[in-house]
């Protein structure tokens, strides 16, 4: 899947960066490296420019930018962690 086919809201990790020479350069001096997490924030009316952001980093990309890098659609959102309850003991 590319990043350009993701929706609103969706996150997604980065599988590879198919892009080369400044573009690429460009991309990573923003975080947009492989393994990075990504949320799309917003787009524009078809979809010509995608608005999303990488860890901190809020980021334009237009489309055909968005269509060179393939990434991994999270799943299932936040996963929740059992917590331990503490049982205190009648005789001490």
């Amino acid at each position: 899947m590319r990043l350009s086919d993701l929706s609103k809201n969706q996150e997604a990790i980065v599988i590879r960066v198919n892009a080369s020479g400044e573009l690429k350069q460009r991309l990573a001096s923003f975080g947009l490296l492989k393994g990075a997490y990504v949320k799309v924030i917003d787009c524009s009316l078809g979809k010509s420019t995608i608005e999303i952001m990488v860890d901190s980093t809020l980021l334009a990309l237009r489309r055909e930018e968005a269509e060179k890098i393939e990434v991994e659609p999270k799943t299932g959102g936040k996963q929740k962690r059992k917590r331990k309850r503490l049982r205190l003991g009648n005789g001490l």
